[in-house]
């Protein structure tokens, strides 16, 4: 933590060591040594850990509501809830720090390195390569049935599954598996639960070491335009349908390293497909921040997002877009100078 001038406005600079022991004092983390955390967020209804916690860089982000900053800042949001502001928020902060629950708490903030990464990647590699392929228009195994029949009644066929690679784990509570691949190249994987009782506390599970920031799911490259959806099933009812050039960002706000991914490609006009709720309406002012050429996915009325449409109501909501897009380049109006 810096310290304090006399006559100097105070600027809190806080590190990882501090966010972890505020973290345990709240009872959000049972972990101080593991620097890169995923929890529930305590600043919305968040039933799926959607807040990442870097104790390396001494920050938080909710991937949900959009909550961020440090040590200091998450003292300050948690307790405007009980409403505290001001000298009463300082007060409860050094509280915490100077309290008998953490005063001593040893919190790792070293910075995982590049061979664990490795490591963790090559694991991811060959458990999801290690599985048998499955053909799932034919396959009669108990569990290819059981996890296509949840597929089929979410909509997706059995064609749809196999040109995505998805294969069973054999985990009754992970069962159907999809390999993340960015241009093509195998990133990590992810998990579906078919389980109710499990989806209501986390529908997805990643391969350990997965960076969803770096990470774009999709086809991108040589590509005039592409759609950006949230999830995973979204991207996978596009290409359902027939849309390839289609990208998951697996959050509702593209980072920066998913942004350089489509500049570097040259994507010159981006349709936020994000989905149609509070959050996907974030998403895409913000992709309006950073690209010069936004569209709006054209969302019918009580159509949450594109992962529960049906064929008739995506074409619908497509050609709508496709004229917006055509109206978008006839104006003449595609550049591309916006830079970070």
């Amino acid at each position: 933590m810096n310290k304090p001038e006399v006559g100097v406005p105070y600027k809190f600079e806080v590190s990882g060591e501090e966010l972890g022991k505020v973290l345990f004092y709240y009872g959000l983390i049972s972990d101080v040594n593991e620097v890169e955390q995923k929890i529930i967020c305590p600043f919305h209804e968040d039933y799926n850990p959607s807040m990442i916690v870097n104790l390396h860089d001494g920050k938080f982000f909710c991937f949900g509501c959009g909550e961020s900053g440090n040590a200091y800042d998450f003292v300050e949001k948690a307790e405007h809830k009980k409403g505290n502001k001001g000298l009463k928020v300082l007060k409860k902060f050094f509280e915490i720090l100077k309290s008998e629950r953490v005063e001593k708490l040893k919190v790792n903030t070293k910075a995982k390195t590049k061979k664990q990464s490795e490591e963790l990647y090559n694991i991811a590699y060959d458990y999801y390569y290690g599985l048998s392929r499955v053909d799932w228009k034919s396959s009669d195994l108990e569990e290819v049935e059981e996890a296509k029949a949840y597929m089929l009644k979410r909509g997706f066929t059995a064609s749809t599954l196999n040109k995505c690679g998805a294969k069973v784990t054999f985990n009754k509570s992970y069962a159907i598996i999809f390999p993340m691949l960015d241009n093509g190249t195998f990133r990590g994987w992810v998990c579906r639960t078919t389980v109710k009782e499990i989806e209501q506390k986390r529908k997805y599970l990643y391969n350990g070491g997965f960076l969803r920031r770096n990470t774009l799911v999709g086809n991108y490259a040589g590509c005039q335009f592409v759609f950006v959806v949230e999830g995973y099933m979204d991207r996978l009812k596009f290409v359902q349908y027939g849309v390839e050039n289609v990208v998951a960002i697996l959050g509702w706000k593209m980072s920066k390293e998913q942004e350089k991914k489509l500049r570097d490609a040259k994507v010159v006009y981006v349709i936020s497909a994000l989905d149609n709720d509070t959050c996907g309406r974030k998403g895409t002012e913000y992709l309006k921040t950073i690209f010069d050429n936004v569209i709006r996915w054209q969302y019918l009325k009580g159509v949450k997002d594109c992962g529960e449409a049906d064929k008739k109501t995506f074409d619908k909501m497509y050609n709508k877009t496709m004229q917006l897009l055509k109206e978008k380049m006839s104006n003449g109006k595609s550049t591309h100078k916006r830079t970070r």
